[in-house]
């Protein structure tokens, strides 16, 4: 008897359309056959018409799409409550890399988007399988469908009249990637008005038990003056908070939009079930309770997360605590915190509930004004991303908090970060910090650089938001950002009661790149006696503010005797109230304490080194705002099949990778246009000889070694060699030391010399398992790897992401700019070999670690004289979430 064939694995992606809807796309089965076959047969007469250009058989049809599998032939299905509601395909022509394209989409679900969606999904999966273009036979008058082909964002081409070829080079672009990103901006803001601004709200589970959950956050929901409908709903029935509950969503007349389930074990999936079934729009799960079934609760999540793709829902949670908005057209506080805090610009989000409960606290006591608020819970639909992209249109939040413990999705954290970084500042704590890598585990100078969270840091700092490491800290520059301008620059004034409180801000701004000077026409620092009162106070600080040699002001009262810090906080207020500059106060009382905080005003410290810290982090956003957008660069000549070729001919050989020859890795550098020093591997002296006769001019010996050990390692390099007399006596001597540390000889590299001059630099990579390759950049040669010098980014895509790179690797950038008197170096070449490493990197993903070491820079030019690469097999992340 034979063994049934296994289940083909099918190819999951879920797409959100442009109403806020979710739908979940698959790849069929012989078992969707007859479920194909009655979404043709539904359509009509026009559609059906459009799609197969008259009124062909659709068994034909739908048995083909059943069947479709491979690199050559693909289908995917979207259903919606079960039923089939689009089709679209690809089928591989004669052409290689050609593949017809169509697709066909319900009548009453036309015009939501999913076509297209359908499109990017297709488009995404051909072109990882070696397709680049999609040709489709479209009627002139599918004007739908043409749409779609159109805004797509691929380069379309057009021929004939009646019945039109179209065809789409779907090689990924980033045009066609800003086209994606807006279409998902804009339908994830529609997805979540369902449940950050719902009409109507059911709470299920709600029970008049004391204690309960649901009751909680129902007490809240009314408490806080809803203004849409809230409901409860439980299975007793009964009066909850003064409300009749009904025993079932089934019960209610109109839908809610908004279900939150209070609920624990399978009731979940039921309730949940009952949600979709009724047409709500969102789903919020509350923490159920201890769960000591870790697998049970991992596939009863599984099976919430089909039951709301099935029903085109979202889903915050499982096990959140909430969500808050304080719009007056809103005023929703479903959460069950006892924390009240007033509407205002900061908007706070967090997957963990009680992290993020406590950031709500700390906000209400400093009298922060809150926006929104959402605690996401095991964040198995709702993202981080999703809020970004929320927040990023919300005209009353100005700054957003986050706590974020791990990036799902790193390149469209990355990417949604930066373009909302530009609109508004995001502030970041960053939990579950990584240990400190074991030094003498790393293989390469690069991997041994990468410590803690050096690689958490250069997403972020790609990405625009401003990392903290301490919840003080993060609400010091929270309370700054919700109501300060940004300052143009990094010249501070002082204003101050005493002489000692201005020395130690002076100090504070001075290790912070802060600059306190004179001032064009008033004295900086202002000092005033100990008796300065409101009306002094507010004189000074108009004057030091109308300065124009002033960008930012820090004012200090110490509270002597008799004083009033509240009269002077407020006068300070009421000057600074709609001027552009920036002001932070330490307006202290005489027991050490602030005066009450109104969440009005001034931002006001206890000491003077929060002032220079929040001014700091302003002016460092400043320019980061004031950097230039940057250009992807465009080389020609770039052969990303030949370093696809490189890599294949390695793991053809050694299945689970490995590190490089020397000839391997020069050629796949070649591939990418990255300048190498040729160098000969020799076996034996006369050889050598030979090749340094062939040169014809002083040439550099260097023990041959298997990477990922290095030659100078053990000091085995030998430079400035002329003539065979050099050569042999080199050769000796290189041969001893090797042999005296007990390594084999298998030879040496002759290479000819580079010119003297310059300074040698480290170019490197590692892929991190949570978020990609990571660059790289430190100096070289023997200082590689050493101290925290060397700079991290994730891969820099355009000449300004390079150029910060350099610059914030410092000891390579004091070496370009000249140190002490020597020439200025080329940071244009390096800029150049940098991001056609990023390219090789991208093209080439299997590259897990690299030493391009020492990369020899110069007044003109940049040459890579050794290197070391390692590869491993690639195993793709498979994301079924698309946005």
């Amino acid at each position: 008897m034979f063994a049934s064939a296994p289940e083909p694995r099918r190819l999951v992606r879920d797409v959100l359309l442009r109403d806020g809807w979710t739908l979940r796309l698959q790849t069929p089965t012989p078992v969707d056959y007859e479920d194909i076959k009655a979404f043709y047969d539904d359509l009509s007469q026009e559609s059906r018409y459009l799609r197969f250009h008259g009124f062909g058989r659709t068994d034909t049809v739908a048995r083909a799409d059943a069947d479709a599998g491979g690199v050559d032939r693909l289908a995917l299905l979207g259903r919606h409550d079960g039923r089939v509601v689009a089709v679209a395909g690809y089928v591989g022509l004669r052409e290689p890399g050609v593949a017809e394209v169509a697709f066909a989409v319900a009548d009453d679900d036309q015009r939501r988007g999913i076509g297209m969606r359908m499109l990017e999904q297709l488009a995404e999966i051909a072109a990882d399988r070696g397709i680049h273009r999609f040709d489709a036979e479209v009627a002139a008058g599918n004007r739908l469908m043409l749409g779609v082909f159109e805004h797509a964002g691929f380069a379309v081409r057009r021929k004939g009249s009646g019945e039109l070829t179209v065809s789409l080079d779907i090689t990924p672009t980033e045009a066609a990637r800003e086209r994606i990103d807006e279409r998902d901006h804009f339908a994830a803001v529609a997805s979540l008005r369902a449940i950050l601004a719902p009409a109507s709200v059911a709470v299920v589970g709600a029970a008049a038990t004391p204690g309960n959950v649901g009751r909680a956050v129902l007490e809240n929901i009314i408490a806080g003056g809803f203004e849409g409908v809230v409901t409860p709903v439980d299975r007793a029935g009964g009066v909850v908070c003064s409300t009749r509950a009904a025993r079932s969503l089934t019960e209610l007349e109109v839908a809610p939009e908004l279900v939150i389930i209070a609920a624990a074990g399978d009731e979940v999936l039921e309730f949940a079930a009952e949600a979709a079934a009724s047409g709500a729009r969102a789903l919020l799960v509350l923490p159920a309770g201890p769960e000591q079934d870790v697998e049970g609760l991992l596939a009863r999540e599984e099976r919430l997360l089909e039951i709301v793709r099935g029903g085109g829902l979202r889903l915050v949670g499982p096990s959140s605590l909430g969500v808050l908005n304080t719009a007056a057209e809103v005023s929703l506080n479903a959460t069950f915190t006892g924390a009240r805090v007033r509407a205002g610009a900061l908007a706070i989000g967090s997957p963990s509930g009680a992290v993020g409960i406590g950031l709500l606290g700390h906000a209400a006591a400093r009298q922060l004004g809150v926006s929104m608020f959402a605690s996401l819970g095991n964040r198995a639909d709702v993202s981080t991303n999703d809020l970004l992209e929320y927040w990023e249109q919300d005209e009353r939040t100005a700054a957003v908090v986050l706590y974020v413990e791990s990036f799902g999705n790193p390149e469209h954290f990355t990417r949604i970060a930066r373009r909302v970084s530009r609109k508004k500042p995001i502030l970041a704590l960053k939990g579950r910090r990584r240990a400190e890598r074991v030094l003498s585990d790393a293989r390469s100078h690069t991997a041994a650089a990468l410590r803690g969270d050096a690689a958490v840091d250069a997403l972020l700092q790609q990405a625009g938001v401003l990392r903290f490491h301490g919840g003080e800290e993060l609400f010091d520059a929270a309370e700054f950002f919700e109501r300060q301008p940004l300052p143009s620059g990094r010249r501070i004034g002082i204003v101050s009661n005493t002489a000692g409180v201005a020395t130690l801000a002076a100090d504070a701004c001075a290790t912070r790149r802060l600059a306190v000077r004179d001032a064009t026409e008033a004295q900086n620092p202002l000092l005033m006696g100990i008796s300065a009162g409101p009306d002094e106070y507010a004189a000074s600080v108009r004057e030091l503010l109308g300065d124009a040699g002033i960008d930012a002001l820090m004012v200090f009262y110490v509270d002597f005797h008799d004083g009033d810090p509240e009269a002077v906080l407020e006068a300070i207020s009421a000057v600074c109230e709609g001027q552009p500059k920036p002001v932070a106060a330490s307006v202290v009382r005489s027991d050490g304490q602030l005066p009450p905080r109104t969440g009005l005003g001034v931002p006001n410290y206890l000491f003077p080194e929060s002032c220079a810290a929040v001014l700091a982090r302003a002016a460092n956003r400043r320019e980061w705002l004031s950097r230039p957008l940057g250009e992807p660069p465009q080389y020609p000549g770039l052969d990303g099949s030949a370093a696809r070729a490189v890599i294949a001919s390695l793991l053809d050989r050694e299945p689970a990778g490995g590190w490089l020859s020397l000839a391997e890795a020069e050629a796949l550098l070649a591939t990418h246009g990255i300048p190498v020093a040729a160098s000969d591997r020799c076996q034996d002296v006369e050889r050598a000889v030979a090749v340094a006769a062939e040169i014809g001019a002083p040439v550099a010996l260097k023990a041959d070694f298997a990477a990922p050990a290095h030659a100078s390692d053990i000091d085995a390099v030998l430079l400035g060699l002329k003539g065979e007399p050099a050569v042999r006596s080199c050769w000796r001597e290189l041969e001893r030391r090797v042999r005296a540390t007990g390594r084999e000889w298998t030879g040496a590299i002759v290479q000819r010399l580079v010119e003297p001059g310059g300074t040698d630099v480290l170019v490197g990579a590692v892929g991190d398992p949570d978020l990609g390759p990571v660059l790289a950049l430190s100096l070289g040669g023997h200082q590689a790897g050493l101290g925290r010098g060397a700079a991290f980014r994730l891969l820099p895509v355009t000449d300004t992401e390079a150029d910060e790179l350099i610059d914030s690797a410092e000891g390579v950038a004091t070496e370009l700019d000249g140190f002490r008197g020597s020439p200025l170096l080329d940071r244009a070449a390096l800029r150049e070999l940098i991001l056609h490493f990023s390219l090789l990197l991208i093209e080439a993903p299997e590259v897990v670690e690299a030493d391009l070491n020492p990369v020899r820079c110069m007044t003109n030019g940049c040459v890579v004289l050794d290197m070391r690469l390692r590869i491993e097999r690639r195993h793709p992340v498979e994301r079924v979430k698309t946005w």
